[in-house]
């Protein structure tokens, strides 16, 4: 379901994303070399499920023909914020939270975002695995229709200085990310996919990864 929502996304925004221009405004800035968007950098906590969910990075990067860095972080932006839309479909979110983590509505689902978190979720020692889900499940529960857009997008910045302050940079932050999924021992055949996909979103000149660091 959530590959489905993001293919049908991607193709709604492959005109603007290999044209438009943009100018990385709503909260970003840039200085010298340096960007900084914290509103992105927040959804980038769960990036790897959003990219993935477009096909992996090779896919990603065949959308964003820019090479301005600015044009760039815009592209990503309209990529990877509030990446599911309640207007493709409650129906799907609904049951995907409810199969997969027992979310029934928003009570049930704010408990878990909190769970997540604070680290007190189950079979968790990892925090960005943590984090990474807590990002997901925060967007699929604004597709699901269970909280609003300014909701989600609380939850998910409440997490960045958490992020921030246990890991320095992107890498240490998905290598923790994947030893989590490891850790958790549910679905094993997708670790090495999930180890091959983080390593590709954190290369090349059109990975966001590379153009905003965590720190």
């Amino acid at each position: 379901m959530k590959k489905s929502i993001l293919f049908s996304l991607a193709i709604a925004l492959g005109i603007c994303l290999t044209s438009c221009g943009g100018d990385a405004k709503n909260g970003s800035s840039a200085s010298g070399d340096s960007l900084k968007d914290d509103k992105l950098s927040s959804f980038m906590l769960g990036g790897i499920y959003f990219i993935q969910g477009y096909g992996g990075q090779n896919a990603v990067n065949g959308m964003i023909t820019a090479t301005d860095k600015e044009e760039i972080v815009e592209s990503y932006k309209q990529l990877l914020e509030l990446p599911f839309k309640p207007e493709d479909g409650t129906s799907g979110p609904q049951s995907t939270l409810k199969s997969m983590w027992g979310i029934n509505g928003k009570e049930d689902l704010v408990k878990t975002l909190g769970e997540l978190k604070t680290g007190d979720v189950k079979k968790s020692t990892h925090k960005a695995w943590d984090y990474a889900r807590l990002v997901n499940n925060a967007c699929m529960g604004y597709a699901a229709g269970y909280l609003t857009a300014e909701e989600t997008e609380k939850f998910v910045a409440e997490v960045l200085p958490l992020a921030k302050q246990n890991f320095k940079t992107w890498q240490a932050y998905y290598d923790d990310f994947n030893a989590g999924r490891k850790e958790w021992g549910g679905d094993p055949s997708g670790d090495a996919e999930f180890a091959t996909a983080t390593t590709e979103i954190l290369k090349g000149d059109k990975s966001i990864y590379q153009i905003l660091p965590l720190n």
